[in-house]
This record gives C-alpha cells, structure tokens and sequence, in this order.
C-alpha cells in the first residue's frame, strides 16, 4: 500500500528520472546523441518503465524542477538533526521531571528553582483588555485567573495563551480581589470580590467557569478575599470599606462571623488557622483571633493606609528542610501555636515593613487572650526602594517580590534586606498585582498585571 497520493507519487518519480538524467554529463549526451547509441536512452526508458512514469507526458504534464530532489532530502536531514535535539531536550527534561518527584521539595532542582530570579524582561503578555486587578496561578496546572477593573473573570492557558480558556462576566463593576484553591478531589475553585458589594466562587469545570455561589452582607466595597481549607470545610475571608471583616462557609453561603478589627476601611488582609492579619486605612496593622472577633495586637509605623499585608507561615518542624527556609520563617517552638513569627505589609507611603508579632496569651480550653505587657508589633526591618505605593508582594524561599505604582517590580534578598533585581517599567501603567508559586510547586514563574490592561510573563 503507497504511502503517497496517486498525484504526489507521480511527481516523486518524475523528479527522480529528472535527477538521474541530470546526472549523465552533458557531453556524454550529446555523443551519444551523434553516435546513435543507446546506452543513457536504455537506462532512461528502463528507469521509467519501472518507475510507471510515460515519458511522453513526462516532460510536459508538469513542469518539474530538476533541483527539487536535493532540496527536499536537504530539509529532511535538517528535519532529523532537529528531531533528534528535540529528544535529547525531552530526554533531560523527563529525567527533570522523575528527580522532582522522587526526591520532593528537598530535591536539588527545587533549591535551585527558590533561587530563581525573574529577568528584566517578561518573555510574553496577554492583553485583558481592561486593567489587570488581581492575578493567580493555577497551583498544579500551567493556568492563569485574571481579574479586570471591567469585572471579567478570564482563565489562560500558558501553553496557548491567544484566546482564554474559559471568561465569564462575573460582577457589575469591578473585581478587586481573587483567590484561588484546590479541592481534595482537584477540583478548582476560585474566589471574587467586587466594587459591586458582592463575593462569588466559581469553579473551572471543562473549559468553564461555573458560578456556585454568592456572599451577600457586606455594606460597602470589598477590598479582598482569602480561600482556605480548614479541616474538610472550605472557608473564605473577607475585609470591606464598611470596616468589617467576615467569615464565610463556602459550600453553603452562610456567613459565621462578623467583626471589626479597625476604625477606618479594612483594605487587605491574610489568615493563618485561627488568626487573621489585616491592614488598613488608619495606617495600622493588625492580628485577630477571627472564631471570636477579638484583637490580639497590633502594629503602628506606616504613614499612609496599608495596601498589603502578608503571614510569613513558620516551618512545621526545626528538621524542616533548609530549603525553604529564611530567618522569618524558621521554627520557633514558642510560637509553634501561632503557626507564625512575622508579617509583611506595605502601604501608601512606598515602604514594606516586616514585624515580629508579640505572642498571645494562651490559656487552656479558652481562646487566646491579648498579652498585657506586649501588644504592640516590633518592627524588625523597613524596605525602601518603591518611588510611589507597594501594591502587591510575595514571599518566594530567601526572596521577596514587590510591585509598585513606579511602575517597577523589585526582588529583595530577606537574609539581607537588599534589593538583588529592579525590573524598571514592567508595565506602562501602575503594577497592581503580582503572583507566583509560594507553597507546593516551586515553578520559575512570575505573573503581573496592571492598569495599561496587560498581564507580563516571566519564565526561566
């Protein structure tokens, strides 16, 4: 059975009894021509009698290019030679890939991948067209969730980011804030907040995103949301202009607590287990035991509203591997209760701050009380560099990554409190959010969005 077209095979034979009778020497020809012998002839007319090709018709059917024999077997010796790198490619990655899983987050290639550094170039954007207002990572799969100011929800493939995998208009103004969470069987859920007073979770089922549920209560703009898995409930925090930060269940809608941590609007906030941190318009910092409402401490130092605030989680265990580890983040039995040592925040007034909170007061079968003698956060270190106000930060292993109305995005070595890489004009507007891998998959991955409606890629 030919491989071929009927059409195709005819032109293959005719340009190999075209090549072969370019081979004969011109001279050799033209003697036999004049001598009357028939040697070429015979092995023309035998060539094409085998090959089935009417040597009448040969020459005048279909013009055949004498040079297009040693042309393609050129492309197809280059074809190979790049076959056989794209194999050698998969091969080293395959093996990548076997070491990731055998060894875990101890592996040398995951130390490596923490100290990875973003080049001062992304390798590719998306246009959302609207102003990119939060951003997060799938965390297994090579997917993006893209909030804009015009209240789309957009999912990305990375591999093939032309077209969105899944959008839907998910709020009437615009999303501020999301969140994303995997579900004990994968299932992927994400998390809104909107201008529009209104908080919803979807879930990404076959290339959409399906609406599950609403949070309605909350009087004013929602400034941000978490997603957390507490035992086999999914919960969900929230923090508003209305000065209140809510707990919700997700699989029902219900709202399990209520209360109010500051006096001025509550723009961000972060939660740990059984604590919360949050910032706000009042320019402090605070910690809150949120199953009952009340503050256990509270941080002052910034000038202008806190924009961001970030939990530092400490290693489970003093053998926790060293990889992961920074001086923040180190185990310390004495806050082993707490789960933390130290948060991040940032602010209006282009400084990050990093605090050591003052331990709570612990009493057995009673909730933890604010410890009289220490309620106020010390401050350990102050990050300055940002021209205008810190938007967005993440903790990444020994490296901090911020981003900034200066339109830049800077990475701070912790150990030090040194700036190690400045991306200056990530963006043609403000940078409002920035995400990449910090628990889990340590991929060599950063994501930024900004107000000129442009998410920036940078990859290894």
């Amino acid at each position: 059975m030919s491989l071929l077209p009927s059409d195709q095979r005819q032109l293959l034979h005719k340009c190999i009894l075209n090549y072969v009778q370019n081979q004969i020497p011109q001279e050799k020809q033209e003697t036999t021509l004049n001598e009357g012998a028939d040697g070429s002839d015979h092995v023309i007319s035998t060539l094409a009698h085998w090959l089935k090709v009417d040597l009448d018709t040969a020459d005048t059917d279909r013009p055949v290019d004498g040079s297009l024999l040693p042309r393609k077997w050129s492309s197809i010796v280059r074809l190979q030679r790049r076959i056989i790198e794209l194999e050698k490619q998969i091969e080293g990655l395959t093996e990548e890939n076997e070491v990731l899983m055998e060894n875990g987050p101890a592996s040398g290639a995951t130390k490596s991948s923490l100290k990875w550094i973003p080049r001062e170039r992304s390798n590719f954007s998306i246009n959302c067209g609207a102003s990119v207002t939060s951003a997060k990572l799938h965390p297994e799969l090579p997917l993006l969730f893209v909030a804009t100011d015009a209240g789309k929800l957009q999912c990305y493939d990375l591999m093939n980011y032309s077209m969105p995998v899944a959008s839907v208009q998910a709020h009437m103004r615009g999303i501020v804030s999301i969140d994303v969470q995997l579900s004990d069987s994968s299932e992927c859920l994400i998390v809104t907040a909107s201008k529009d007073l209104y908080c919803k979770a979807f879930r990404l089922v076959d290339s959409q995103l399906q609406l599950i549920r609403t949070f309605s209560g909350h009087e004013h703009v929602v400034s941000q949301i978490k997603v957390w898995k507490r035992g086999t409930d999914t919960l969900a925090a929230t923090c508003s202009r209305d000065l209140s930060c809510r707990i919700w269940d997700v699989s029902n809608g219900w709202c399990l607590k209520s209360f109010q941590p500051h006096t001025e609007w509550v723009r961000c906030l972060d939660i740990l287990g059984e604590y919360i941190v949050t910032g706000s318009n009042d320019c402090t910092v605070r910690l809150s035991h949120w199953p009952t409402g009340r503050g256990l401490s509270f941080g002052m130092g910034h000038n202008f509203p806190v924009e961001k605030v970030k939990i530092i989680p400490m290693q489970k265990s003093a053998e926790a591997a060293d990889d992961q580890q920074n001086k923040y983040n180190l185990f310390n039995e004495e806050y082993a209760e707490l789960g933390f040592s130290h948060v991040i925040s940032t602010s209006r007034d282009n400084t990050i701050r990093i605090w050591q909170v003052p331990l709570p007061r612990f009493v057995a079968h009673r909730p933890p009380q604010p410890n009289s003698s220490r309620q106020h956060f010390e401050l350990i270190t102050t990050l300055s560099g940002h021209s205008s106000w810190v938007r967005d930060i993440c903790v990444r292993g020994d490296y901090l990554l911020s981003c900034s109305d200066d339109r830049s995005i800077r990475v701070w070595d912790l150990t030090t409190g040194h700036i190690v890489r400045v991306i200056g004009n990530a963006h043609d507007g403000f940078v409002n959010c920035i995400d990449t891998d910090q628990n889990g998959l340590n991929r060599q991955l950063l994501i930024s969005g900004g107000t000129d409606g442009k998410l920036k890629v940078f990859i290894k």
